[in-house]
Order: structure tokens, then C-alpha cells, then sequence
């Protein structure tokens, strides 16, 4: 059947003392119907409704002493138990991230790369999230105060943003990659240009769009929270202090781009 008997006549199970439930073997339950005698509580509707379809369930049933147990590992295809099936099954109903390998397997503090996983679940309070949740909002991007602020646009959309990152990228001899007027998906255009280049510059240039996105976040809440006013020399140096931080702590790809671009 496949299931166990708490999830088929949960009802009737209450009614067998607890030291019954825990000794009970299978071969003693269904031996002579040993199962029925061990029925001590009261008889409700529902017990009885439990009992009849259990009966039914077990009346096909017959037993074959001559043969072992055998353990089902109802999650693995084979029916055998492996570490591995283990594993995958504690991914069971989850759901995959395609951007995994970018964000996840990129070199950026732990918080830079959170907050681009958030990006892609949408869950960063913007203004068009905050009006879904009727909360206080400003109507329009402050960054360029043209259109309203979702995600996608403060990141690529924005005018203010796509100069931001056409000034980051030519800084490295990638400005033909930073995004153009048709861009409206952020984590698209991270893909295509991500596929553009390869090994170390590949990795350095995810490293630099992180940094990116985050240098426009901090910037963003700064216009927010602090009164602001947008500042294109204040948010390239800002991001160009935060590189050197993350090339001081471990950023080699983003250090190995830098070195090219300032090579002859």
C-alpha cells in the first residue's frame, strides 16, 4: 500500500494503546487477525468507518514466511538507500534558481550577493512594492524622476543607472557590454553579457555587476532615507572605494580585470 497506518485509519490507531502500537509486528498483527483484538478504545462512527476500509485494505493481503523483509526507500527511484537519494530528497518540492551559479558562485561579501538573490524573488521594497502594500512610496524613480521605480528599472532602465554603469564598465574597456535604452530586465541582461566573455574575465565581470547593482541600491536608499540628490561622481567613486575593499579581501577575478584594462 505504501502507506503507513497512522495515514490510512489514524482514527483506529488512537483506539490501540500506545505499548501495542510501539511492539506490534507486522506478521503478529495480520496473523489470525490479531490486529482486531487489539482494539481496546470506543467505537465512534469514525473508528468504525476506519476499520471497514482497513479490513478491506488487509482482506488481499497474504503473507509469505518464506520470504525476508525487504526496506523500501519510497524516495529513490531503485528503492535502495543512498546518501545521495538522501540528499536529493530533502530538495523535494523546492524550487530551482537559475541564476544559482552567478550569483552564488560569484566572488562579493555574502550581503551583496543576498540582496542580488532578493532581486530575483522581487523581494526588495521598492516603490511599486511598497504601493502593493499600501505603504508611503515617492511616485516616481528619484534617481531620474521619469517613470516609476520597480526594480528592473532602478537597475537597468533608469538613465541615471545605465550612465552609472557605462562609466563602471568603460573604466574596463566593457562599455559596448552596459545596458542599452532596450534593456528592461536586469537579470536577463546579466545573463547575455555574462555569456559574451569567458573564464577569469567571465567571473570578474559578474563580481563588477554585483557591485554594480549594489553600488545603485546603497545609492538609491541614500536618496531615500538621507535627502540625496542623485550624484553620478559621488556613486562612481563610491563604487570605485568599494571595489578596492573587495579587491583587498579576496576579489582576484575583479583584481585579474582591473589589471587587464590598465594594461598597455
Amino acid at each position: 500500500m505504501g502507506k503507513k497506518i497512522a495515514d490510512l485509519a489514524p482514527r483506529l490507531l488512537a483506539t490501540i494503546p500506545k505499548r501495542i502500537v510501539n511492539s506490534r509486528t507486522v506478521i503478529e498483527a495480520l496473523t489470525n487477525r490479531k490486529w482486531i483484538a487489539d482494539i481496546k478504545g470506543a467505537l465512534s462512527v469514525g473508528v468504525l468507518i476506519d476499520y471497514l476500509q482497513l479490513w478491506e485494505m488487509l482482506s488481499a493481503i497474504e503473507l509469505q514466511p518464506g520470504v525476508e523483509d525487504r526496506h523500501i526507500f519510497s524516495i529513490a527511484p531503485d528503492g535502495m538507500y543512498s546518501a545521495k537519494s538522501a540528499y536529493n530528497g530533502l530538495f523535494m518540492g523546492s524550487v530551482s534558481f537559475g541564476h544559482f551559479t552567478r550569483v552564488w558562485k560569484t566572488w562579493a561579501p555574502p550581503k551583496c550577493r543576498f540582496f542580488i538573490w532578493l532581486a530575483d524573488h522581487n523581494r526588495c521594497w521598492t516603490a511599486d512594492r511598497l504601493a502593493k502594500k499600501g505603504l508611503n512610496h515617492h511616485e516616481k524613480c528619484l534617481l531620474c524622476d521619469q517613470a516609476e521605480e520597480t526594480l528592473d528599472h532602478l537597475l537597468v532602465a533608469c538613465s541615471f543607472s545605465r550612465v552609472f554603469w557605462y562609466q563602471l564598465f568603460r573604466k574596463f574597456g566593457l562599455h559596448s557590454l552596459a545596458p542599452q535604452s532596450a534593456v528592461t530586465s536586469f537579470l536577463n541582461w546579466w545573463e547575455e553579457v555574462s555569456e559574451v566573455v569567458s573564464g577569469v574575465t567571465r567571473k570578474g565581470l559578474n563580481s563588477l555587476i554585483i557591485l554594480g547593482a549594489w553600488t545603485i541600491w546603497i545609492h538609491r536608499n541614500k536618496c531615500v532615507f538621507d535627502g540625496l540628490s542623485p550624484c553620478l561622481t559621488y556613486i562612481l567613486a563610491w563604487a570605485d572605494e568599494e571595489r578596492s575593499r573587495w579587491e583587498a579581501v579576496g576579489a582576484k577575478a575583479l583584481c585579474s580585470l582591473a589589471a587587464s584594462a590598465a594594461a598597455p
